[in-house]
């Protein structure tokens, strides 16, 4: 899913970069709120205030704009949270900022819901090598916390898609407003850190 396998056109002049930018936000509107199928490439030249040919000067076909959107908001979350975690010096440290992070994104860019889920629907490996490639970053850190005694002999594949389902649901609460519960970022955070500090079973429930 790299850009430069796309087929993608990049503009090169300051004009030509401002009416790029316009047709990717447009898109990303459009998918928000009306879905892919739900949106053509004249609704996304209109919105841009482009004329419908020029999209074509950039991006072969409306999917390939939907790839690049989702590599880009992909991209994006990743440098994120690494900005994030940068100063981090433990597992839990880089834990905590990392989940606090993706949601304080989430809540910024609702729309990457849509963006990334849609691909489960627009081409399933699209959505495959999303959550594959994200798995994969999320272990080699895993793996330097196993390393260094800070986490325990899991399955740290498995491990990887508790954690991102973990941050997943509980951003979409934030975002969404799920529940009836406070849905304090800071709070929520500090439970989700106990949960994976102390574990969730009692002696009792054992």
């Amino acid at each position: 899913m790299k850009l430069g396998n796309l087929n993608i056109k990049e503009p090169t002049t300051r004009n030509a970069r401002i009416t790029f930018d316009e047709i990717e936000k447009a898109a990303l509107r459009l998918f928000y709120e009306n879905g892919y199928h739900g949106t053509t490439i004249n609704d996304i030249t209109q919105a841009a205030g482009v004329a419908a040919g020029t999209f074509y000067l950039y991006f072969p076909s409306k999917k390939v704009l939907y790839q690049h959107l989702l590599f880009t908001l992909s991209k994006d979350i990743r440098r994120e949270i690494a900005t994030r975690v940068g100063a981090a010096t433990t597992r839990y440290q880089k834990e905590r900022e990392g989940i606090k992070a993706f949601i304080e994104y989430a809540e910024r860019r609702p729309e990457i819901y849509n963006i990334i889920w849609e691909s489960l629907y627009i081409d399933r490996k699209l959505f495959k090598e999303y959550y594959e490639s994200f798995s994969a970053r999320y272990v080699n850190g895993l793996k330097e916390a196993r390393r260094q005694g800070e986490i325990r002999d899991l399955d740290l594949e498995v491990l990887s898609f508790v954690l991102m389902g973990i941050t997943n649901f509980v951003a979409l609460k934030v975002i969404m407003d799920l529940g009836e519960g406070d849905n304090d970022i800071e709070r929520i955070v500090d439970v989700v850190m106990d949960l994976l500090s102390t574990g969730l079973f009692t002696k009792k429930a054992s």
